[in-house]
């Protein structure tokens, strides 16, 4: 069998591991477009259970990736100058976006898959001779344009601006603050992902876009900005660009997720707004559902349905969590006008996945020192359903 994957992203090597080393004999090639040890963006992150989730099907990858996150199990809450510290139960591990991609690539080149850098596809000659095609090519799919008519995109361009930068030092606990600045609604939203390194994204609204007069300045007069808001959470460093660009988010759905020999998974399929920060998770965890149903056997158009009908589900319910997420995000102005503790509130509720039970679990020192009282109280008073 001989497997064409398009994108050297998480999702393109770890699929690309798992099929080369259920199946030695297949030829399984990676196209990235991008030059070796080139990536753009900073730190990413993997979660405790996805991380788990994921040992059980690969161990050697996932205890090297393990080996060289920061781990972390808090976060800050900022609204307008008050902080709440929330002690998560299970464990975040964040790493370097090029430090992941350079293990999963060595851990490729072990079991034989052949990573061809520096080589864009163009057209669908350069795919020619290939049993499965694997669209791993991120929001801006090659795979996806090659047949537009097979894998239609549904768009919705988000109003809110953000930019990815990273900040010459370790910030800790990890943090999203959020703050009012001359009439403007501006977040940060920053993590340590390795030694003196940090990842921080600065977002605004759309009304703080114009009426700070953002849509006015450079780049490089935002960064600024943004260093002058946050000058004391960035306690004298500066922040970092790559590609750092002020931009909107465009919520891209493939309507379609497979054509006879061409799949798509990760962000070519879905792309997983910065929100909810699992785009790393749900790109491994579409590889795994793919190389599953490809070990079932039977011809790949087949294979490709049986994996559709086992991961669709999944995605869509995380689909409409990461909705909801957005368009908090989108209302954020309105969200923050309230006490710090309702915000919070509002805040880990804001997917519909996690509601007070949940909560307890969820973050439960959080839930039993600020919420249970207050639950106790409106039952107290006769305002609960």
């Amino acid at each position: 069998m001989k497997i064409a994957i398009v994108g050297g992203g998480p999702a393109g090597l770890f699929f690309a591991r798992l099929i080369k080393r259920s199946q030695p004999g297949a030829e399984v090639r990676v196209f990235e477009q991008n030059p070796r040890d080139a990536t753009y963006g900073f730190g990413v992150v993997l979660a405790g259970p996805a991380r788990d989730r994921l040992r059980d099907v690969d161990p050697e990858s996932v205890d090297a990736l393990a080996d060289a996150m920061v781990i972390g199990s808090s976060q800050q809450i900022g609204l307008n100058g008050d902080t709440l510290l929330l002690n998560y139960p299970g464990s975040s591990g964040a790493i370097a976006r090029l430090t992941l991609l350079q293990i999963l690539g060595r851990l490729c080149d072990e079991v034989g898959v052949e990573v061809v850098h520096d080589r864009r596809i163009t057209t669908v000659t350069d795919l020619d001779g290939y049993d499965l095609i694997v669209g791993a090519d991120g929001a801006n799919s090659v795979v996806r344009t090659l047949w537009p008519d097979a894998f239609p995109v549904k768009s919705r361009l988000l109003g809110n601006r953000y930019a990815w930068y990273g900040v010459d030092r370790a910030l800790k606990p990890n943090a999203l603050m959020f703050r009012y600045h001359r009439g403007g609604c501006f977040i940060a939203h920053y993590y340590t992902y390795a030694d003196g390194l940090s990842t921080f994204v600065a977002e605004c609204d759309a009304r703080t876009w114009e009426t700070c007069g953002l849509d006015r300045m450079t780049d490089g007069q935002r960064k600024a900005l943004m260093e002058d808001i946050y000058a004391d959470v960035l306690d004298g460093g500066r922040l970092l660009e790559n590609k750092s660009i002020w931009r909107r988010f465009d919520a891209q759905i493939a309507e379609r997720w497979t054509d006879g020999r061409a799949v798509l998974i990760g962000d070519a399929l879905r792309v997983a707004h910065f929100s909810i920060g699992s785009g790393t998770r749900l790109a491994m965890d579409d590889a795994v559902a793919l190389h599953d149903a490809l070990m079932k056997g039977g011809p790949v158009a087949v294979a490709l349905d049986r994996y559709v009908a086992a991961r669709r589900p999944v995605r869509d319910l995380f689909t409409d969590a990461t909705v909801r997420s957005y368009d908090w995000y989108e209302g954020v102005r309105q969200a923050m006008q309230t006490d710090l503790v309702s915000f919070v509130h509002d805040f880990l509720t804001r997917t519909g996945r996690v509601d007070d039970h949940r909560l307890k679990d969820y973050a439960p020192e959080f839930y039993v020192r600020h919420i249970a009282p207050r639950r106790a109280q409106d039952a107290e008073l006769g305002l609960t359903a």
